[in-house]
């Protein structure tokens, strides 16, 4: 049942951090027309790993995935992993992944119709599980991340991804289509909802803050676009691409830790929220 709420501010209680060694996203480009496909068992298979559950209201399943040899999941116990091909527009993202002696496994697996609108289906829908996605909140792996090639660039054009300790467990609102577990920092009494939108002032002169060149170019994606509450996390924290390329580029000094870390938290506003849907009905 959806019910709808006012705007709320995130308290300045301490830092923004930017996870690139652990905890983040290994994206790895493939052309899923040359590269094999390996067979992923999957604890729960969204949508795109049907192949083997036995009817639509199992929640395990397997289905094939064009992980490209020497691929590795990210440091840390989500455990992430991103397979994207650009061509067929389709991505292949993972939690939990792990490449064992019996094959590839993950917790859950899922595509992502990268020529679609990016928003799967409310969990509340049936079937249930066509709404999971490898990350709490059911977004695809690619959307929100912040990659080598826009640090280049000089420019993120999209709404990033943002985690933190005290978001608000079982409810959600979209593009967000499930909800955060209950844990005894993520609490269904306080903080935001899967898929509320965050906005850095516009209004700010995030020049005065000393910020490093890639610090900049977020900061201004944070004021044009934003970011979505996607993930639990124990930091309040962006993501930036873990693929070895991306790791080489980041630690020649182009991306650090706590690039935006002199970004005040008081000046994030949570922009209206629409419909909220509670994971528990």
């Amino acid at each position: 049942m959806g019910r709808h709420s006012r705007s709320r501010m995130i308290p300045d209680q301490t830092i923004l951090w930017i996870n690139i060694q652990q905890y983040s996203v290994p994206v790895y480009w493939v052309d899923s027309t040359m590269t094999p496909m390996q067979t992923v068992s999957a604890s729960l298979g969204g949508t795109g790993f049907r192949v083997g559950a036995a009817n639509d209201s199992a929640s395990a399943g397997t289905g094939p995935a064009p992980i490209p040899s020497g691929a590795m999941p990210a440091a840390g116990t989500d455990k992430h992993l991103c397979v994207v091909d650009r061509n067929a527009h389709t991505e292949w993202g993972f939690w939990n992944a792990d490449d064992g002696a019996g094959g590839w496994t993950a917790g859950e697996a899922s595509t992502m119709d990268l020529s679609g609108n990016g928003v799967r289906p409310p969990t509340a829908d049936t079937p249930w599980w066509a709404g999971q996605g490898p990350r709490a909140c059911g977004y695809s792996l690619i959307a929100g991340l912040i990659t080598d090639d826009e640090i280049k660039a000089g420019q993120i054009r999209h709404a990033l991804i943002l985690a933190y300790p005290h978001i608000e467990s079982r409810y959600y609102t979209p593009p967000a289509s499930s909800a955060q577990g209950t844990t005894s920092e993520a609490l269904s009494t306080r903080g935001i909802p899967c898929g509320g939108h965050v906005q850095l002032d516009p209004a700010l002169d995030i020049t005065t803050f000393g910020l490093s060149s890639a610090g900049l170019v977020i900061a201004t994606a944070l004021q044009q676009y934003g970011a979505f509450v996607g993930d639990f996390s124990g930091s309040i924290n962006f993501y930036a691409d873990a693929s070895p390329t991306a790791q080489a580029y980041w630690s020649s000094g182009a991306l650090g830790n706590t690039d935006v870390s002199a970004i005040p938290l008081g000046r994030f506003r949570v922009l209206q929220l629409g419909m909220i849907y509670d994971n528990m009905n």
